[in-house]
């Protein structure tokens, strides 16, 4: 589905991140094949040699002009990352050895190239991608003169064979011009490169600083901070904008040409306030004249604050010379006559519309009109163009709030149903904290279970993750915040999203929130009930208007749906892998657990231990005492299982009256030591019954892996054997493995 025009889409994609790939295998491959002579070596036939090198030259060129389409596409040389940079420079030393030592075996010495493509490289890369340039000349030089193949070398080794003379002269001097170039040409070349990286980067954000304020002038954007946002977001809003200011400069530009030839003027000019509505800046002008200001005027100043008080158009005919009241000269001019308009949107002056002339009659009511009729054009312009950004906005976050609702789809747990949550959020609207609560009808508590905020808003937030606090109703600590306000009403709070306290309690008093403007505090319904709380927080004021709010409870209801769907998925997980009456693994997981710890430990070849168990007489329990009475027991065995294990260990319901326990890293004695003890804290438990009290007592086997065994089902069969063992022995006993 298109939800934005392709002008949009095009500005607002990501930019495009060209990361380390295959060519740095290739320049190691070729170091090494260099270092060690079997590719560019005088002795070789001259076509043996030319292959490489032209392979190498053919990589470089396309490393090149990959760089070229990546800057093309993002338009900005800061998105090359470093580590292309680094892959980047290594491979054209790396080539630039090769084809010099190519050429030397040809008769032609050209071993100076590789100190002009150091300073190259080391000029315009990065600072980290230059010392790797250096470094990689300085390893490639030395490896080829400790193994006999440095370029210039008549005869070259082949194979690693140190050599036991090196001609230090040589390779002291090669070094140095090596490290010489790269210091100088950074701190030459490299300083003036990236300070006029600066000064362009510098006019880039004073450009773009200038198109928001022109944008935020015509109210085509809103007032409020941007920086909270999200980089997708503010990217989108600007480029969408960014169109929008150029067509309202042509269209002020076009009507100031066309009213300056109709009454003939000397200077037509548009003066706009700026978003405080403080001061008057030259948003447009068509003139003769060289001498208009190009600073802020102040409304009070002259004509204009005639116009300013009044607000209705202003003539002055026959100014005597050298009139100082126009105020966006900057020296007094020859001005006979002059035409001011009020430019007014919805009862607010915007801007004065002014013409002046320096000889000839004075203006008409015909000219007044005509002068009107340019200023009422403009302000059309600008409200359609507003409109246009709107519809825009509106339709990329649109777009973000389906991609919300399709990630929101595909999550199956409840943290990462949180995290989604305020992903999404964030790419829908701008916010300085946002909140995600749980509410548990059975406690009556809610639960702070995620929270975000931006990165100049500071707070303790991290720390209230977790934090418990209790409903609207509790006896002895009732919550008076909104959270429990809105879960028990089911409707979000504040009314109009505007925060009309100081200091609102929105969790409780211990979690206060200071300098908010704008809020809201949604139910997360499902099932037409309150499962929780969205919580969205603003420092400026208007930001959640009806049409945001609208979206955002669409998202929270959705938020709801998917966090009910995450918990009955865990539920139906739990039931799936654990046994109903215990709580422990059912059988099914012990199999997948116990291959999983197999793998593991083959690779660390650690020891662990497997037990296999088994209540002795359970049957006659049953008979005797009843089947309620052997499920305590099975429940009280496995109690003893988790709380005497670790929480590594993995004890499991085998079936029947039959448990598996798994203990991680766990010789034979230090099995047989804790199986041992298992056993005799069990023999020490009491069960009651309508027959009286009885006690039970278990029989265990243990193997050890891998030295029992090293594959799975052997290892149950022969832990099986010891069981059966320990029961046909008079039962209440421990046998392992190794005494069969």
């Amino acid at each position: 589905m298109e939800t934005m025009s392709a002008t949009t889409r095009s500005l607002i994609r990501r930019p495009r991140q060209i990361e380390a790939s295959w060519p740095t295998g290739a320049a190691v491959l070729a170091v090494v094949l260099y270092a060690t002579g079997l590719i560019a070596n005088p002795s070789y036939p001259a076509w043996f040699n030319i292959i490489p090198a032209v392979a190498l030259l053919g990589i470089s060129g396309w490393l090149a002009s990959r760089t070229m389409r990546g800057a093309a596409a993002s338009s900005d040389a800061r998105q090359v990352t470093t580590s292309f940079q680094l892959e980047r420079s290594v491979f054209y030393i790396t080539t630039g050895f090769v084809v010099v030592r190519t050429l030397s075996a040809l008769g032609v010495d050209i071993y100076p190239l590789i100190y002009l493509l150091l300073a190259f490289l080391v000029t315009f890369e990065a600072r980290n991608a230059a010392i790797g340039a250096v470094l990689t000349a300085l390893i490639i030089e030395w490896a080829s003169h400790w193994l006999g193949t440095p370029s210039g070398t008549a005869e070259i080794t082949t194979g690693i064979h140190l050599q036991s003379s090196v001609d230090l002269a040589l390779l002291g001097t090669r070094s140095v011009f090596i490290a010489l170039f790269g210091f100088l040409s950074y701190f030459v070349h490299g300083t003036e490169v990236m300070e006029r990286r600066r000064r362009h980067q510098r006019e880039v954000d004073a450009e773009r600083d200038k198109m928001l304020r022109q944008a935020r002038e015509f109210r085509l954007l809103n007032s409020g901070r941007t920086d909270a946002a999200l980089a997708g977001r503010a990217q989108a809003e600007e480029m969408a904008v960014y169109d929008a200011v150029e067509a309202v400069q042509h269209t002020t530009y076009v009507s100031l040409s066309m009213l300056k030839a109709a009454l003939k003027c000397n200077t037509c000019v548009l003066l706009w306030f700026d978003v405080r509505q403080e001061n008057l800046r030259i948003k447009e002008l068509v003139s003769d004249s060289d001498a208009l200001l190009e600073t802020e005027i102040k409304p009070a100043k002259g004509v204009v604050g005639t116009i300013t008080r009044q607000r209705e158009p202003l003539l002055l005919e026959d100014l005597r010379p050298g009139f100082r009241g126009i105020p966006y000269y900057r020296q007094p001019q020859n001005i006979q006559h002059f035409l001011g308009i009020p430019v007014i949107e919805n009862g607010h002056l915007r801007g004065i519309l002014c013409a002046d002339r320096v000889d000839g009659s004075g203006f008409t009511s015909a000219d007044t009109a005509v002068a009107e009729e340019a200023a009422a054009y403009i302000l059309r312009a600008i409200e359609n163009e507003r409109m246009f950004t709107s519809i825009e906005r509106t339709k990329f976050e649109l777009s973000r709030f389906f991609e919300a609702s399709r990630n929101l789809n595909g999550v199956l747990s409840p943290k990462d149903v949180y995290r989604v949550a305020l992903e999404s959020i964030a790419s829908i609207v701008e916010y300085d904290f946002a909140a995600i609560t749980a509410f548990d009808p059975d406690t009556h508590t809610h639960r702070i279970e995620a929270v975000d905020h931006a990165a100049d808003f500071e707070g303790p937030f991290e720390d209230w993750v977790g934090r418990t606090f209790n409903d609207a109703h509790h006896e002895t600590r009732p919550s008076g915040g909104l959270v429990a306000m809105v879960v028990e009403n089911r409707h979000y709070l504040p009314y109009g999203g505007q925060v009309r306290e100081s200091d609102p309690i929105i969790f409780t008093r211990d979690e206060p929130i200071k300098d908010i403007r704008s809020m809201l505090v949604l139910p997360l319904v499902a099932h037409d009930k309150a499962i929780g709380t969205l919580v969205i927080c603003h420092r400026q004021a208007g930001q959640f208007g009806a049409e945001r709010r609208e979206m955002l409870e669409v998202v929270g209801n959705q938020v709801a749906i998917s966090l009910q769907n995450a918990r009955l998925y865990a539920q139906m997980e739990q039931m799936a892998t654990t046994d109903g009456l215990t709580g422990l693994s059912n059988h099914r997981t012990f199999q997948s657990r116990l291959e999983s710890t197999i793998a593991r430990h083959r690779r660390t070849q650690q020891p662990f231990a497997l037990v296999l168990t088994d209540i002795d007489h359970f049957k006659s329990v049953n008979d005797t005492h009843g089947h309620p009475a052997g499920d305590e027991v099975l429940r009280q065995v496995s109690k003893v299982f988790i709380d005497s294990l670790r929480e590594v260990d993995v004890p499991c319901r085998y079936g029947g009256e039959e448990f598996a326990i798994i203990l991680e890293d766990a010789d034979r004695a230090t099995a047989m030591r804790v199986a041992n003890r298992l056993r005799e804290d069990i023999g020490r438990l009491e069960f009651n019954s309508e027959q009286g009290t009885f006690k039970c007592t278990i029989s265990m086997g243990v193997s050890v892996w891998p030295e029992d065994s090293e594959e799975k089902q052997p290892l149950i069969d022969l832990t099986d054997q010891a069981l059966y063992y320990s029961k046909e022995h008079g039962r209440n006993q421990v046998t392992s493995a190794d005494q069969l």
